[in-house]
Formats: C-alpha cells, sequence, structure tokens
C-alpha cells in the first residue's frame, strides 16, 4: 500500500494499494477507515483536490463501502 501524508485540517494520512483498489484514510482526530473498490482515477483526484475534507465527503465516504 502507498501511503502520503497530506495536507488538510481533518486528515493525515492517505493509503492506496493498486492492486487490490483499496484506499485507507487516517484522520487527525478519529479512527482510519478503509474503502474498497476505489478507482486509481478517483485516488489521484483525492490525492490533487485543493480541499481533502470536502472531496471525501463528497466522492468517497459513502460511496466505496468494503
Amino acid at each position: 500500500m502507498k501511503v502520503l501524508p497530506v495536507k488538510s485540517s481533518t486528515i493525515d494520512i492517505v493509503g492506496y494499494d493498486e492492486h487490490t483498489h483499496r484506499l485507507r484514510v487516517s484522520f487527525r482526530h478519529d479512527k482510519p477507515q478503509e474503502f474498497c473498490h476505489v478507482p486509481e482515477q478517483t485516488f489521484k483526484a483525492f490525492i490533487n483536490a485543493r480541499s481533502k475534507n470536502r472531496f471525501f465527503k463528497r466522492h468517497i465516504q459513502n460511496a466505496f463501502p468494503c
């Protein structure tokens, strides 16, 4: 799993496995969450988003349950 620190007020670290398409989001003040079947394009857009928290809430949070 590729792990990247991100600049965000709520999100600390984002991990992504290109083979299983599993995304792990570690929060500053909450437990980490995992998401399944996340397309690589969505992961890249998430990493490049100006507001990681806004992108997470709009495009990931309820869209990719494991």
